[in-house]
């Protein structure tokens, strides 16, 4: 059966019984969420990357592990802490968010996206969800573990640039950092995330010739090429509809098994209404499913986009972006799932894996033969990249008991 606190996660502090043992421990880890959402860690301008990352740092070492920064073009925390165990368990994060414009309305008031703010539960502020909830939960659950016999090495690895291409996740793991079993802590809360999407970005790029608006028989429009053009490529999204995983969506989705997307996210073109530009851009997002060859996927986008220009017979090329995410999958009969599952249910009365729609960290892991589940501290309602983005406070609880019992 379900318990009562996922259809209400906003249930009050008394009910959780045993899990808040200590206030003292709650008010100040719940201090350390309002100081790091208070640092604006835009991953677009790469702001206070430094100060996050050396907060996040000195309260590790406190706790006694053994901390360092890792990374030239972005500072990555990695903390390890030695308990003799055979295997490391790295539980993964990151500092930087999505940028945000202010000021947001929460409750008829007006506030700052980085001046969190609580009220009822919730914590208002860019990045209380995602992923700060995730880089205080796993500290709080060093703290009240440090002194107790654990199962594997605790390894955090909280990264920047997650937002934006990954740069800090890739020079951990390139400098040897994976551990030996993985928690990307950058996901749901609902459920256990067994595999994510793979991402492909790009561009469609259409050529034309200059000119006045005035005079459109001297020019050539790329407008106009760049509408017909992603017009029909929808029929390609409908394809990428009909390609499924073998992994259940999540809750409240659409389609039950995580499917195929293929997205239209950017247009460019021109500056001044009176001038055809020589140029025309529309940029995409395509997805790919758990367990799909992602090159079987752009040699198709390929396939049918090159038909579709020589049947317009348009100057107009594709451009994908590298490093692309190939998405991952984790055998759901693996022993970690199932010793994750079994966790879970203690926690949260009901079991549940899921892929994930989005994409995450977990296929740098995967690749690198690591097993590899997901839980975060995020709902839908969470608004996560939005406007008035929140995280109950409960479900930063929540997921440190997750990590606790892990």
């Amino acid at each position: 059966m379900k318990t009562e606190f996922l259809h209400q996660p906003s249930v009050s502090i008394r009910n959780l019984g045993d899990i808040f043992p200590d206030p003292l421990m709650k008010d100040y880890y719940f201090g350390l969420l309002k100081k790091l959402v208070s640092l604006n860690t835009d991953a677009v301008k790469k702001l206070n990357y430094e100060e996050a990352s050396s907060l996040i740092a000195n309260e590790l070492k406190r706790l006694g592990l053994d901390t360092k920064i890792v990374g030239e073009k972005v500072p990555n925390v990695v903390a390890r802490l030695d308990v003799g165990a055979e295997k490391d368990l790295a539980i993964v994060s990151h500092y930087d968010v999505v940028p945000a414009e202010g000021p947001w309305i929460v409750d008829g008031r007006e506030i700052d996206p980085f001046q969190p703010f609580e009220l009822n539960g919730r914590l208002y502020g860019r990045g209380s969800a995602d992923d700060k909830s995730a880089i205080v939960a796993s500290i709080w659950a060093m703290a009240e573990l440090k002194d107790k016999r654990m199962k594997y090495n605790p390894l955090l690895i909280i990264t920047g640039d997650e937002e934006v291409g990954g740069t800090g996740i890739r020079e951990v793991v390139s400098a040897g950092i994976t551990g030996d079993l993985v928690l990307v802590a950058d996901a749901d809360i609902e459920y256990v995330g067994i595999g994510a999407s793979g991402v492909v970005h790009g561009w469609i790029v259409v050529e034309g010739k200059e000119g006045h608006a005035g005079y459109p028989h001297r020019a050539t429009n790329p407008v106009n090429g760049l509408i017909s053009l992603c017009s029909n490529l929808m029929r390609f999204a409908e394809k990428r509809a009909l390609t499924f995983s073998g992994l259940d969506s999540p809750p409240d989705s659409p389609i039950s098994k995580v499917w195929g997307r293929f997205t239209f996210t950017i247009l460019q073109a021109g500056g001044k209404h009176n001038v055809i530009p020589k140029e025309a851009k529309a940029g995409f997002d395509m997805r790919i499913v758990p367990g799909e060859d992602p090159n079987k996927a752009i040699l198709e986008l390929k396939s049918e986009f090159e038909t579709i220009r020589q049947r317009l017979g348009l100057d107009a090329r594709l451009e994908i972006i590298e490093p692309i995410n190939e998405g991952w999958m984790t055998d759901p009969q693996h022993p970690f799932v199932r010793e994750a599952l079994n966790i879970y249910e203690r926690i949260f009365g009901y079991k549940r894996v899921c892929g994930e729609l989005g994409g995450n960290d977990g296929y740098i892991f995967t690749k690198r033969g690591k097993p590899t589940i997901t839980l975060g501290a995020m709902r839908k309602e969470n608004n996560i990249h939005g406007r008035n983005e929140f995280v109950y406070l409960n479900d930063v609880v929540m997921l440190k008991e997750f990590i606790k019992g892990l």
